[in-house]
């Protein structure tokens, strides 16, 4: 008797870390979503996903506790391991995550701020004389085109000029 109430107790308590595990998983799929604000689509896909996920680690923590049995403590142990994680750990680790988050997000830009620094450099070494060079082009490209149109404007004037004189007779 002793050993099968010692036994429904592990299985309890495996529930109830399983339970956790739920609540754990459930802020990762939150602070995902407060990140990536998925569209309608999106959304049901990631839904499903997390229930998939959410549905394996229930089955798995069943399965090594007690080979699979569904008893009614078994869902009273992951749902009060869901609140009390939810209760207690769910804002620290919310906080946690995003201050993780935040922290490889600006390790990341300084090593792209590094990689990127050469180009800059270079950039700015060329940039200079690019723009010197675009300006004198763009000057001589304006007269070169005034140039170009002066025949089609003598042009234009002649044959006005023509059939004013051809009315005149």
């Amino acid at each position: 008797m002793v050993s099968y109430v010692s036994e429904q107790l592990y299985v309890f308590l495996a529930t109830l870390y399983g339970g956790i595990f739920i609540g754990f998983i459930y802020d990762l799929y939150r602070i995902f979503r407060c990140i990536f604000k998925p569209k309608k689509i999106a959304t049901i896909i990631e839904d499903l996903i997390f229930w998939i996920v959410i549905s394996i680690a229930a089955i798995t923590v069943l399965l090594f506790s007690n080979e699979g049995q569904v008893r009614f403590y078994t869902f009273l142990g992951f749902m009060i391991g869901s609140i009390l994680y939810n209760r207690i750990l769910s804002k620290f680790v919310i906080k946690s995550m995003i201050l993780l988050l935040r922290m490889i997000r600006k390790i990341i830009l300084k090593i792209v701020k590094i990689i990127l620094y050469p180009l800059r450099v270079l950039r700015k070494l060329f940039l200079k004389p690019w723009r010197w060079l675009k300006k004198k082009i763009t000057q001589h490209y304006f007269r070169c085109k005034r140039i170009c149109l002066l025949p089609k404007i003598v042009y234009n004037e002649m044959k006005k000029y023509i059939k004013f004189i051809r009315k005149k007779k």
